[in-house]
């Protein structure tokens, strides 16, 4: 949803202070951020999308099939896993 929203001039210098000490965040990831946790404080259920990210060079290994899950597992536990 896209909206425009006045902020109070301690939201917003609270804003800016935390785009300092997270500069690779974006405003949008800051504001959503700062309201889902508002909302979850006063027990809002807020879900947030689960997300995995890779560290700077990582690449899969070679061989190693990913659309199959059983046989994923199997090659890291065993075939014990069952």
């Amino acid at each position: 949803m896209r909206t425009t929203l006045t902020l109070d001039d301690e939201a917003s210098l609270g804003l800016l202070r935390l785009r300092k000490k997270h500069p690779d965040k974006s405003f949008k990831e800051l504001v959503n951020e700062v309201i889902k946790k508002g909302l979850a404080a006063n027990g809002e259920q807020v879900k947030v999308a689960f997300k995995i990210r890779a560290k700077n060079n990582a690449k899969p290994k070679s061989g190693v099939n990913f659309d199959c899950i059983s046989s994923l597992i199997s090659s890291v536990e065993g075939d014990f896993h069952k």
